[in-house]
């Protein structure tokens, strides 16, 4: 089945950086590799572009039940139930692994029915992650994304076998969720991000082969990062924080020391490099702190100087039961700046993905 993504011609323009928007297409996209393939969800399925969001093909559906089924033909039942790919990744051998707030599963080369994966949870529920991480060996890694109802430790999972099981390598004490596990390429080990609440924040290091953990940082929102930029000798990031203000955070590797860059208006979910591109979005997340009835996209080059690209407006249905407003970015990086974002709960965009350039002409 093909998606076909209409050519449009709007621009959209704020604070001096225009983007020239290619296509729009229904879904939510996930991820994005090297070569620029994207891939978008509709629901529980999945679907690919090889020719710059022009056209998409699904490749994979992940199991559901006849309530949900039924509740994909609305987008506000869709949104209601969460009916998303949350996290997706792809296999050493072409498959796909993918999680949502069911499960994790899993799909080899040519199989269009995701199967349930094996998680070795013994006699504990499992929390479904929020990021899927793969390792330089072709390990797919990730942490529980917990519940403030359920209180209790939070454990991070390995496959070795491309998805087919996972095994639990570590249990993780004063966490509530973990937002991510990032392969750092330069010091040959992974960062491990966790939230939400004080002392839960934290950026801890596990080494590759997942035997040994430790914190460099943890216990205040300025700790709380869900994707990371990696500079080297430190971490970029912006905060997710619906108790302090949000920012853009330097994080030095060896030290931990941090510095504060900048301000942003709302909680900072998702981050993406295309090409020479770095990529972020913020989220409106009602809070005292969080008052910005707008999720932005902002760029920059150097990750230095941000301008904003895009600018959304929370629409009028509930943040808590129909989702905060986002502009949602894709995981992974590509070698070329196209670039892919979607929209969650804003007007005009909900349930949407636009590709889009910059503008001819348009200086970051």
């Amino acid at each position: 089945m093909s998606l076909g993504a209409a050519p449009i011609a709007t621009r959209a323009t704020e604070a001096g950086v225009e983007l020239e928007i290619q296509v729009r297409v229904p879904g939510r996209v996930v991820l994005v590799e090297a070569d620029g393939t994207l891939y978008l969800g509709r629901n529980y399925g999945i679907h690919r572009s090889d020719d710059g969001g022009r056209s998409f093909v699904r490749v994979a559906s992940m199991p559901t039940d006849g309530a949900r089924r039924l509740a994909g033909a609305s987008r506000l039942l869709s949104r209601l139930a969460r009916l998303e790919v949350r996290a997706l990744v792809r296999a050493r051998d072409g498959g796909l692994v993918a999680s949502n707030r069911q499960g994790v599963f899993v799909a080899r080369p040519g199989e269009r029915d995701m199967r349930t994966a094996r998680v070795e949870t013994g006699s504990i529920p499992l929390f479904p992650p929020m990021r899927l991480s793969r390792g330089p060996g072709g390990e797919i890694v990730w942490g529980e994304y917990g519940s403030p109802k359920v209180p209790r430790p939070i454990r991070l999972f390995v496959s070795r076998d491309d998805g087919e099981s996972f095994q639990r390598v570590h249990t993780l004490e004063k966490v509530l969720h973990v937002h991510n596990v990032v392969w750092d390429a330069g010091q040959g080990h992974y960062w491990v991000l966790t939230g939400d609440h004080d002392p839960e924040p934290g950026i801890g290091r596990l080494s590759a082969d997942l035997a040994h953990f430790d914190w460099l940082v943890k216990g205040k929102q300025i700790y709380r990062a869900v994707e990371v930029f990696d500079l080297g000798d430190r971490l970029l990031y912006a905060t997710d924080s619906h108790l302090e203000q949000n920012g853009l955070i330097s994080l030095d590797k060896a030290s931990g020391r941090s510095e504060w860059l900048r301000e942003f208006d709302g909680s900072c979910i998702y981050a993406c490099r295309f090409g020479g591109l770095y990529a972020l979005t913020t989220s409106v997340e009602p809070s005292p702190v969080n008052q910005s009835p707008f999720a932005e996209l902002w760029l920059s080059r150097d990750a230095e100087t941000w301008k904003c690209a895009y600018r959304a407006r929370k629409d009028r249905w509930s943040a808590v039961w129909l989702q905060f407003g986002s502009l949602v970015l894709p995981s992974g990086a590509s070698d070329r700046e196209l670039i892919a974002f979607s929209g969650q709960a804003v007007e005009g965009l909900d349930g949407s993905t636009l590709i889009a350039r910059l503008a001819p002409g348009a200086a970051l």
